[in-house]
């Protein structure tokens, strides 16, 4: 379908006027939020194979002279990112474009380039948020924030509350102590807990994560207390529009190194050069890219879909 001067007659019919595009002229473009804390990774394949590793287990009592107990290295879970291919064209008649006294059509790359960027932002969202509950599987096959993780050593653990609950001081404690119970490694052992993260929060909870960890005092309470959560850890607080469930909160810990959310990109946003229609003479923009979404572990992360 091409753009042709019947589409937008307003850009034609010689009428003084201001033609505004509201994202560019009025409005301001998103700030870009999932960078910040995803492992963005380039791939060279059509996909990627995760795999994970379970080290020795505990190291067991050894009376003098007897043998020494053997363990092995065993892998963990595997996880496959395939990579979804995205792309969107435009296409302009020679007559529009020439006629196009306030310059609208020309900034078709800009218009194209924001479309891409919306749409990494809502597909970061959906897998890391929005589906973590659900559909959205780490390498042990059930949900990423889940209340039974599947050890490969054996047993099980949990990057969720046992009970669901809203954001407040008592279940951001509670999820904190989780944290350093529950966060266990393949073979079962636990690891240093984490004291950085971002605490990602819909805009409904915006105001109440502030006060719950930027107060000085205990949130809540008319006692003179301190606000642990502010004194014994660091989190920075990240609105994301895109998340559905207006009650839900996460923590992820601030260091990529120190989970599995990841993006590959296998092909970055691009322009492909215009093109024109020998036949109409159309001129023809597209723009594409192949990207994939997924956690390729659960340690690191904590959510809770809300009371």
């Amino acid at each position: 379908m091409a753009q042709v001067r019947g589409t937008f007659t307003q850009l034609y019919d010689n009428v003084e006027k201001t033609i505004r595009t509201i994202i560019f002229d009025a409005l301001s473009e998103l700030k870009p939020i999932y960078k910040d804390y995803t492992n963005i990774k380039t791939s060279g394949k059509k996909f990627e194979r995760v795999v994970s590793v379970t080290p020795f287990g505990d190291v067991p009592e050894k009376a003098e002279g007897e043998v020494y107990a053997l363990d092995l290295i065993r892998p963990g879970w595997s996880k496959d990112f395939t990579h979804v291919e995205f792309g969107l064209g435009f296409e302009c008649t020679e007559t529009a474009m020439e006629d196009d006294e306030y310059d609208v059509l020309v900034r078709q790359a800009e218009m194209l380039a924001f479309s891409a960027r919306y749409v990494q932002e809502k597909r970061a969202a959906d897998t890391f948020f929005n589906n973590g509950f659900g559909t959205e599987t780490t390498p042990d096959g059930v949900s990423l924030y889940n209340s039974a993780h599947v050890l490969k050593g054996g047993g099980t653990t949990r990057n969720t509350l046992s009970t669901a609950a809203d954001l407040s001081i008592d279940s951001l404690t509670d999820a904190m102590t989780d944290l350093q119970t529950q966060t266990k490694i393949e073979s079962g052992q636990l690891v240093s807990p984490i004291t950085e993260f971002y605490l990602v929060v819909p805009p409904a909870g915006e105001m109440l994560a502030e006060r719950i960890v930027n107060s000085t005092g205990l949130p809540g309470s008319i006692e003179n207390d301190i606000n642990p959560v502010k004194r014994r850890r660091t989190i920075t607080i990240v609105v994301n529009p895109h998340i559905s469930d207006t009650d839900s909160w996460y923590l992820i810990a601030k260091s990529k190194k120190m989970h599995g959310l990841t993006s590959y990109v296998r092909v970055p946003v691009k322009m492909a050069p215009r093109m024109q229609d020998p036949f109409t003479g159309n001129w023809i923009y597209k723009i594409r890219f192949r990207q994939s979404w997924g956690a390729w572990m659960w340690q690191g992360t904590f959510g809770v879909a809300g009371g």
